[in-house]
């Protein structure tokens, strides 16, 4: 394999496995299901641009760069929330010393508005 035929199954960032849905002849892939940052797809190098997948945990490192970046440390401490499939999900704690329900349905919400 040449540096113009990238490995399909491999994260063209990391080299990491990317568990792509249409490499293994599946329906649809886990990537279809989450947004995936035009900032990020830009970070391919244009040889591997829509020949290999981003694997889900440069997805969850990227998302987990950029919050640290826009959330100012007194909205949420560490230890008040955790990233799933590339998306930030606050803790019970974080909602309680927020004092109010937001009405979008956080898993942890203690105000009984819970999904």
């Amino acid at each position: 394999m040449n540096v113009a035929d990238p490995d399909p199954s491999t994260c063209p960032l990391c080299g990491r496995p990317n568990h792509c849905g249409a490499c293994s002849n599946a329906a649809s892939c886990w990537c279809a299901e989450i947004v995936i940052p035009a900032e990020l797809i830009a970070r391919v190098p244009a040889a591997s641009r829509n020949k290999a997948c981003i694997c889900g945990l440069c997805v969850e490192e990227f998302h987990r760069e950029d919050r640290k970046k826009r959330i100012p440390a007194q909205l949420a401490r560490e230890g008040e929330y955790y990233f799933e499939k590339g998306r930030m999900v606050f803790t019970r704690d974080y909602l309680l010393r927020r004092g109010y329900c937001c009405g979008n349905g956080c898993r942890h919400c203690p105000y009984g508005c819970a999904p």
